[in-house]
């Protein structure tokens, strides 16, 4: 039986994309990528909600990234991507959600905060780096200007440190979240945190330095998916 077309539509170093690049890496799965040119299409390839990333498998587009693993599992099972244990599962599960929800909040929020009501209208997948590189708040590099977005003063703040020491107390001296073997939850944390592991804003790295089981959970994600973070 030919390999499926795999194609995922999203943009390059996004969370949400990363969280279903790593896991295609996983499990083995030959890809093609296509990124978003522009807002107009978000809606072109994602006609129904307007949103990446979306993934195709010959020809049927599966979108939102917790869908697309659920597909990924049932139509290729090996490697899992959740635990054997249904308690243990349902944890990880839980913590997918968790993050996929959380982190984006606060980074949103800070990105906001320093526009006032002049902020540039998010995309569709959450975060408005389209009209942000229009308005030059991006470098070519895909890092926010430090020159705008100054961390002195606590960069996505207190609450978001608040909620690293929280992730890192639930990591514990494991290697994986709540198993010894790699799950969607840590696919979903590594996705999360790749954008500090990126230093995508000024101070994001030596936050994420000051949780050192973060970031060799981080690195450990890597080597397990094929390595290489997304630039």
């Amino acid at each position: 039986m030919p390999e499926p077309r795999i194609v995922l539509y999203g943009p390059r170093a996004m969370p949400y994309t990363e969280k279903v690049e790593r896991a295609l890496r996983f499990k083995g799965l030959p890809f093609e990528r296509v990124e978003p040119a522009g807002p107009d299409d978000y809606v072109r390839l994602s006609p129904e909600t307007g949103l990446l990333p979306v993934l195709e498998i010959d020809g049927r587009r599966i979108p939102d990234s917790s869908a697309i693993l659920d597909h990924l599992d049932a139509r290729f099972p090996a490697p899992p991507l959740l635990a054997s244990d249904p308690r243990v599962a349902r944890e990880q599960r839980r913590l997918e959600d968790w993050i996929d929800e959380t982190f984006a909040f606060y980074i949103l929020r800070w990105v906001r905060s320093r526009f006032g009501p002049g902020a540039p209208a998010p995309l569709p997948d959450g975060f408005p780096l389209g009209p942000m590189s229009r308005l030059g708040l991006i470098d070519p590099g895909g890092k926010l200007r430090s020159e705008v977005f100054d961390t002195s003063g606590g960069g996505p703040g207190p609450e978001f440190a608040r909620r690293l020491d929280d992730l890192d107390q639930l990591l514990g001296s494991r290697p994986f979240f709540f198993a010894d073997e790699l799950s969607r939850a840590d696919l979903s944390v590594y996705a999360s945190l790749s954008v500090m592991y990126r230093d995508v804003f000024a101070g994001a790295r030596a936050l994420l330095e000051l949780h050192p089981r973060l970031l060799a959970h981080v690195e450990r994600v890597l080597a397990a998916t094929g390595g290489g973070a997304a630039e």
